[in-house]
């Protein structure tokens, strides 16, 4: 059991010594059908695409193992982070990746950790998409926070 020292704002958000935000048990990619538009995968035209996610891709050493340490962003940047763009975006990272349980068993999830004092305010004041970025995991980058 992963557990973190701070004070407890809700379930799933404990605020550290520091100042720092955790957001415990973020679902971060999920298995099943999901919609594209066509620009969002690299490919040309307007079209709608269904993507299927099976279980033995989203919970793959390696899909798991590209979130781990990832930069998380407020909103999407307009591009993929690297070396050169990521201090332009990060505000915090994703750490204890891992396969969701019980109603979330579909779901990858992560403890998010925000060091940016205008996204923690921003998450203690209602916000729920953030994204943590990976290259592996077309479409995994979008989540919402479970408060």
């Amino acid at each position: 059991m992963i557990q973190y020292y701070g004070y407890t704002v809700s379930p799933n958000q404990i605020e550290t010594g520091e100042g720092f935000l955790i957001c415990r048990n973020v679902p971060i990619a999920r298995t099943g059908d999901m919609e594209y538009g066509a620009s969002e995968l690299g490919l040309s035209g307007g079209n709608s695409i269904t993507v299927h996610r099976a279980p033995e891709e989203v919970f793959s050493p390696a899909a798991i193992a590209s979130f781990e340490g990832k930069p998380v962003t407020n909103d999407h940047p307009p591009e993929l982070l690297n070396p050169d763009s990521v201090s332009m975006y990060e505000e915090g990272h994703a750490q204890t990746v891992r396969q969701g349980r019980g109603e979330w068993e579909g779901y990858l999830i992560a403890d998010l950790h925000i060091h940016s004092r205008s996204l923690i305010r921003a998450v203690q004041g209602g916000k729920r998409e953030i994204s943590p970025e990976s290259s592996e995991c077309h479409g995994c980058r979008r989540v919402f926070i479970d408060l």
